[in-house]
């Protein structure tokens, strides 16, 4: 291509806008309800009309004016020959809008030739009149094609399409003159002062809304939302609906960014023609649409407001998730289904902030999607990360330095004798700030944003020493020490573990790693990251067992040396018949194996005898003995054992 012609297209074709879904370059089109202008329902509930305006929509809106417009002349024109000109412009403006409704795509020579026919047959009728009320009449039908080119052309061209309707204007008006004349001259200005009047609105807005619309949808992004929620009155009960869309990014994968983009689109498209129209849909992230809702009086104003306005949410997460789940999407023959998970969060009670209110409501659709649900609201329960969450993080981030950090041992005995074998380290964490927290919190929270590796790097060391003091008392037990998932990943995991048990002298066998069965999951890493530890003597333990989904299948094939029961199962077996069930399964398991089987969560006497009895090797919890610091344990180790559940 030469660089003049290459000029010339980027003088010339048409600008870029969000498309409809039926002017995407997909082959089959989602069914919409009203053909003639298939996104004026969508318009209203998208609240952006034209940023989603497409050329099609436009080209046939124009035609059906032009039909409307040139049938009403032939109609009332009186009978000669200009009223069968008439006709035939109805007749042609007619076979033009009937093909447009049933095209699916429109392309650069399209718009061209559409607005050239659209040119041509203004200009005959104006030619043909030579200055009558003719020729005045249909001069008038030069303002969509004005308008038109505003909407999608460069400014240049819009100059130039001004100028041939001038030019076509003068040449019908040499003949006339007086009145006839001066409508024509009136005639022009009108139709250069509103293109240039829209031109310079739709640069204007353009500029003003460029940092508030998502460019590839053409529907507000996270900022544009955000201003949308600040604008809500002080009492106005609001719903904040968040979509995640799944199968786009699976289609973007296999077929191309586009197919993912213009999918999203036909899922927007969908979504607008069935909401309300005070309903505002945007994008804040890649596959993720937010749907705000005010809710009315008569839902949001009674006794019982909350409730009115959860019904109102659920309705609108239905009709959200009936409408994407409706549409057919097919890209090149391959159909694609879309379905939607959705998280609500509601003004003012989850909050007042719009950022937060988004976040809120992003968080609980992707609790969705982790859920495998429909719809979930917020709950604020710890699983979504809050901002009391981040102070706590940053607070984490430096305990190791100052200090904050200490480990307790929660003593193991052997179940038949009472002996002490072994003690499981578990990380405490005190701050001056939060006080005591729990390791349920923290733990999951550090896993999360990365920190847990920075724990693990204290921790451990930190209960090898403690084995070392306790073998200079002549203690000589095994530490457990529980392993993060995001741990396992370290491919010097076995290096470093050599390296910290060779710095001490310590042998392998005084450490056993509890890994949870998460790990599993992956059972070709599991295997390679472990099987090194188990070859160097440290033992591994599966820790919470039975409440995962291991496949047993895989057991046989890991590196395993210890089975540890849920201690939830333990603390039901006495009056659960189905838990007790459970834990006399992982027993017989272990045994089969050749594996030590673990019982915690052991609280009482009756307990403890009971896991004697069903076949556990290995009794931890509260009766046994509370969680204590490594010189206690010297003590607890020294005296006389309290626990006799011998059974032989």
């Amino acid at each position: 291509m030469s660089r003049a012609q290459a000029s010339w297209r980027r003088w010339a074709t048409p600008i870029p806008v969000a498309s409809s879904a039926t002017s995407a370059p997909l082959r089959s089109r989602a069914p919409v309800r009203n053909r003639l202008f298939p996104k004026t329902r969508s318009w209203f509930a998208l609240d952006a009309p034209i940023a989603l305006l497409s050329p099609l929509s436009v080209l046939r809106l124009m035609f059906a004016l032009a039909t409307a417009g040139w049938s009403a002349a032939a109609a009332l024109w009186p009978s000669g020959e200009h009223r069968l000109w008439v006709v035939g412009l109805a007749a042609g403006a007619l076979c033009a809008w009937v093909a447009l409704l049933e095209v699916g795509r429109v392309l650069v020579v399209w718009c061209w030739a559409l607005s050239a026919l659209w040119i041509a047959q203004v200009s005959l009728l104006v030619w043909l009149g030579h200055g009558t009320g003719l020729s005045v009449a249909a001069a008038a039908f030069y303002v969509p094609v004005g308008v038109f080119a505003a909407l999608f052309f460069p400014f240049r061209l819009v100059v130039a399409c001004q100028g041939a309707i001038a030019l076509s204007l003068w040449a019908a008006g040499v003949g006339p003159t007086g009145v006839g004349r001066a409508a024509f001259v009136a005639l022009f200005a009108t139709i250069c002062l509103s293109t240039a009047a829209l031109t310079v609105s739709l640069c204007n807005k353009s500029i003003r809304r460029v940092a508030t619309i998502d460019p590839e949808t053409g529907i507000p992004n996270g900022l544009g939302l955000a201003r949308r929620i600040d604008e809500r009155g002080e009492s106005e009960v609001m719903v904040i609906l968040a979509v995640l869309v799944r199968g786009v990014d699976s289609a973007r994968e296999a077929l191309g960014y586009q197919a993912g983009a213009e999918l999203l689109r036909r899922a927007i498209e969908n979504v607008g023609q069935v909401l309300p129209p005070n309903t505002t849909i945007g994008r804040a992230e890649v596959d993720e649409l937010v749907v705000i809702m005010p809710v009315p009086e008569s839902d949001g104003g009674t006794n019982d407001a909350p409730a009115d306005a959860m019904s109102a949410s659920a309705r609108l997460a239905g009709t959200v998730e009936r409408a994407v789940a409706a549409g057919r999407y097919s890209v090149d023959g391959v159909e694609v289904a879309l379905r939607t998970h959705g998280g609500i969060a509601i003004a003012p009670w989850d909050g007042l902030d719009a950022a937060e209110l988004l976040r809120r409501a992003s968080l609980s659709a992707k609790q969705a999607l982790a859920d495998g649900v429909d719809v979930v609201s917020w709950l604020g329960d710890g699983r979504t990360l809050t901002a009391g969450d981040l102070g706590l993080l940053a607070e984490l981030s430096g305990a190791v330095e100052r200090g904050e950090l200490s480990l307790v041992f929660q003593p193991q005995v052997e179940a038949r004798t009472g002996t002490l074998v072994g003690a499981e380290a578990l990380l405490r964490w005190t701050n001056p700030t939060h006080g005591s927290v729990s390791p349920s919190l923290f733990i999951p929270l550090a896993e999360r944003l990365g920190l847990i590796d920075r724990l693990t790097d204290w921790v451990l060391p930190s209960a090898l020493d403690a084995q070392v003091s306790w073998r200079r008392a002549g203690i000589c037990i095994s530490s457990s020490v529980n392993l993060s998932p995001v741990t396992l990943t370290r491919h010097d995991l076995a290096e470093w573990i050599a390296a910290e048990l060779g710095a001490r002298n310590l042998p392998p066998g005084c450490l056993t790693l509890e890994i949870t069965e998460t790990v599993l999951a992956d059972l070709t890493q599991a295997i390679t990251r472990l099987e090194p530890l188990r070859e160097m003597g440290v033992r591994i333990a599966v820790d919470d067992f039975g409440s995962g989904y291991t496949s047993l299948s895989s057991l046989p094939g890991l590196p395993l040396g210890e089975l540890k029961v849920d201690q939830q199962f333990v603390r039901r077996a006495a009056t659960s018949p189905n838990d007790l069930a459970i834990v006399r399964t992982v027993a017989e398991l272990a045994s089969r194996l050749g594996l030590v089987a673990v019982a915690e969560g052991v609280e009482a006497p009756e307990c403890a005898q009971h896991m004697a009895s069903i076949g556990y090797d290995v009794l931890q919890g509260y009766f046994v003995a509370r969680p204590m610091r490594g010189d206690e344990l010297v003590e607890f180790a020294r005296r006389p054992m309290p626990l006799d559940v011998a059974i032989g």
